[in-house]
């Protein structure tokens, strides 16, 4: 069996799209109806069409990308932030590809030579190499091994063993040894003392997933040494696709129904309602927004048991515009992992022609719930508050902010699929079709919350239509 790569090479090289193109005579041209314009839905009827088919994107929305979208309109000129996904790295071959093929440029998403921080017990702590010192009830070999021990002993070895049970093999099955604990549960029954568990799940949390959940996670920053952001937005990638296939905006599936002979999606466009009807379906929307829609598509009872089931982080994204990027002057990169509610500070990527910078605090875990019950001033006022905590500079460099409420949106109604314990096998049922209707989105592959998810998922329903 072929890997992905090669799966991938084979499809995008110039033989394999002789082969399955409409004029080689040998499989037919089908008709082929997407339900969802994010990335995994514009870049299956991308391909698809390049095979030949007839792909048609419906998208509710009047723009294009999903939970890809790149913010201006709230800040001075030359701000940009990523309301969505912010990073590309530099292991992630399918998103650096696409983004080459559609002729954007790509640039380092933060200096390299800058430090990330740690913010624990009021304490700043930076990564640079030096030893550290945590205030955190450690043992004294976890405090001898600092952070990259702790990482190595348990997350790496993890991680080989993932390997070693024929992970090139079996992406999903590999993890299934650690699909029961929690995160915090597995830790601690490998010996790790509740100060490590706390330091290595710092801005995400010791419970809010599945022990295959995480080390699937860590596997999928698993040698990076870079990232990088598409110049102008990451919003860029899903509008150059969008650009290259027929996609019909304001049109929100209700239903998917099939018969042996092919499908029928219906969709309200403003009063009215349209029928298409087609040789197959690509549902390509998250599961929350799925609802009734495939009530009728005569799926399996595990498939609709998944989506249903299915959880998401309700992220929350309070991005604070500052004068300067003054945290650069401190050799950091303004990437933060804390203790406070807020979980974790990022610094923006898109500042162009301006000393001007942002910091989005970004939490995914409980504390999102609450920042969704207050209103946006709010929720600007409490995450500087909580910013300031950290870099006191925040007091004289803060501007003014805006948020984005992941789990508020009616068209996603979450930022990414989490994986609690005993759950990680969904991602499998979750991808399978089901007659005539096949399923992409970052919540049908291993590299959920990351753009390459979507991607991945859109190649996986390419081959499985043209098969």
């Amino acid at each position: 069996m072929p890997t992905r790569r090669q799966a991938l090479a084979l499809l995008l090289s110039p033989i394999g799209q002789r082969q399955e193109s409409r004029n080689d005579g040998r499989r037919p041209t089908q008709r082929i109806i997407i339900a969802g314009g994010g990335l995994a839905g514009l870049c299956a009827a991308y391909e698809l069409g390049r095979l030949g088919h007839d792909a048609i994107v419906l998208e509710a929305q009047m723009r294009p990308g999903g939970r890809v979208r790149t913010l201006r309109d709230s800040f001075a000129q030359g701000v940009s932030v990523e309301a969505g996904a912010a990073r590309i790295p530099n292991t992630h071959d399918l998103t650096l590809h696409y983004a080459r093929e559609m002729g954007l440029t790509l640039e380092p998403a933060v200096p390299p030579e800058l430090h990330t921080a740690y913010h624990v017990r009021g304490r700043r702590i930076v990564m640079d190499g030096k030893a550290e010192d945590w205030p955190l009830p450690l043992t004294g070999e976890e405090r001898r091994e600092g952070l990259a021990g702790l990482r190595k002993r348990y997350i790496e070895a993890a991680l080989q063993k993932v390997r070693e049970r024929g992970f090139a093999r079996d992406e999903l099955a590999a993890f299934r040894d650690w699909d029961r604990p929690t995160v915090g549960a597995w830790l601690r029954s490998e010996g790790a003392s509740e100060g490590a568990v706390e330091l290595m799940t710092l801005g995400m949390g010791p419970e809010i997933g599945s022990a295959a959940w995480y080390l699937m996670y860590s596997m999928n920053l698993a040698g990076v040494r870079e990232s990088f952001h598409i110049q102008g937005g990451n919003e860029q990638l899903p509008r150059a696709l969008a650009a290259r296939v027929n996609v019909r905006y304001g049109c929100a599936v209700t239903a998917i129904e099939q018969t042996e002979a092919g499908v029928k999606v219906i969709a309200r466009r403003g009063n009215g309602i349209e029928v298409f009807e087609a040789a197959r379906a690509v549902c390509a929307l998250p599961c929350p927004v799925i609802g009734p829609a495939l009530d009728g598509a005569r799926l399996t009872g595990a498939k609709m048991a998944a989506i249903r089931s299915q959880r998401y982080s309700r992220s929350v994204k309070v991005f604070l515009q500052t004068r300067t990027r003054f945290w650069r002057a401190q050799g950091l990169n303004g990437s933060v992992n804390t203790d406070l509610p807020i979980e974790r500070l990022m610094a923006g990527t898109g500042e162009t022609g301006t000393e001007r910078g942002t910091l989005a605090a970004f939490p995914i875990g409980a504390y999102a719930a609450e920042l969704e019950s207050m209103d946006d001033a709010e929720r600007v006022r409490t995450a500087l508050e909580q910013a300031r905590r950290i870099f006191p500079e925040m007091g004289r460099e803060f501007e003014g902010g805006v948020s984005k409420c992941w789990g508020l949106d009616p068209w996603q109604r979450g930022a990414f699929a989490i994986h609690g314990p005993g759950e990680i096998g969904n991602i499998a049922t979750l991808a399978r079709p089901e007659g005539r209707i096949h399923f992409a989105g970052e919540h049908t592959s291993r590299w959920t919350g990351w753009m390459q998810a979507a991607l991945e998922s859109a190649q996986r329903v390419v081959r499985e239509i043209n098969a």
